[in-house]
């Protein structure tokens, strides 16, 4: 019931929010008991999405070992071009193994970034990897500092090393890196891309999802936080199974780097990530299983093992210990 309650929340463009929808079942109710039962199916499904909006998340695309989410192709930004720029984000993807956790971008802008006059120092990397489990929104999160990040590049972050860092709190360094917009948010800069031709959205979530406040530029660097853990970055990119060529997603970079999986949380989350110019965000909605621990042998398997083993090191033993038979 709480599952069909969810997708039909998800699936359901006229439905505007969670209010509207709680208003209609209650409307329908003709009894209390009833009505009490649904509002709480709908509490618990929401319970279970990490944050619903108006423009609903979806989840990332499952396809082999990794979750996707695919980003719109031409909603990226450099001076007056729109779409299609060396800022142009493809998608991300996100592979869970025992050992890691490794996260891939498609994309045009290299990993060591590129000279922008724009900026203040004249270039622009990328920003830090922004992970939130908390099921809040993304400001919320970071005033709590309960954000995960990772510092894969160099850049104008706020923690001096690269690695893997909690207690997080979250900044945006997009307008000294040239997002010069007059209406500084990223309702501005939706409103720009769409007044070029563009179609703006953040991979899994909507460009309106109210999980980015539309009042300021979307954070995109670790403000502070405390190291856990490196960061590892792949060079053998066609070693890792990816394939974002299925969505048509034609990046002229591909760039990965993984993370312990072990200093990770289980459970669902929201990562997103952007250049510090913020000219282009993608927003990955997924989930991290909890690691089976290795099986341990019972002891009525072991037993019997090292019974056999006491047996076996007897026998020779009692081979050894004979003696050299005299020749002549």
């Amino acid at each position: 019931m709480s599952e069909s309650i969810a997708s039909l929340f998800l699936k359901n463009d006229k439905t505007q929010n969670l209010f509207y929808f709680s208003r209609e079942v209650t409307i329908n109710m003709a009894y209390k008991p009833l009505k009490n039962l649904a509002l709480g199916l709908i509490s618990a499904s929401v319970s279970l999405i990490p944050f619903l909006s108006p423009q609903a998340a979806r989840a990332a695309t499952l396809s082999g070992d990794w979750n996707y989410s695919i980003d719109s192709f031409n909603d990226s930004m450099s001076g007056y071009d729109v779409g299609n720029t060396i800022y142009e984000m493809y998608g991300m993807a996100m592979k869970q193994t025992a050992d890691e956790v490794i996260f891939a971008i498609n994309t045009h802008l290299p990993a060591g970034g590129v000279t922008d006059g724009y900026a203040q120092d004249d270039h622009i990397g990328w920003g830090d990897l922004l992970l939130n489990f908390t099921g809040q929104a993304l400001d919320a999160a970071s005033n709590a500092a309960q954000l995960v990040g990772i510092r894969w590049a160099n850049n104008d972050s706020g923690v001096p090393e690269l690695g893997l860092y909690n207690n997080v709190t979250a900044k945006s360094v997009a307008q000294e890196n040239g997002l010069l917009l007059w209406d500084a948010s990223l309702r501005g800069y939706n409103n720009w891309i769409r007044s070029h031709g563009g179609n703006p959205t953040i991979g899994d979530l909507g460009a309106e999802d109210p999980y980015f406040n539309q009042n300021h530029h979307i954070q995109n660097v670790i403000a502070s936080g405390n190291k856990i853990g490196d960061v590892n970055l792949i060079t053998d990119i066609g070693s890792l199974g990816l394939n974002f060529a299925q969505f048509g997603a034609t990046g002229t970079q591909t760039i990965a780097f993984s993370v312990a999986r072990s200093l990770l949380p289980d459970g669902l989350f929201t990562a997103h990530l952007a250049p510090e110019c913020d000219n282009d965000v993608v927003a990955l909605v997924s989930q991290l299983n909890a690691v089976e621990p290795e099986p341990v042998p019972e002891p009525s398997t072991v037993l019997p093992l090292l019974a056999l083993g006491l047996v076996f090191g007897g026998s020779r033993l009692r081979r050894g210990n004979r003696p050299t038979p005299k020749l002549g």
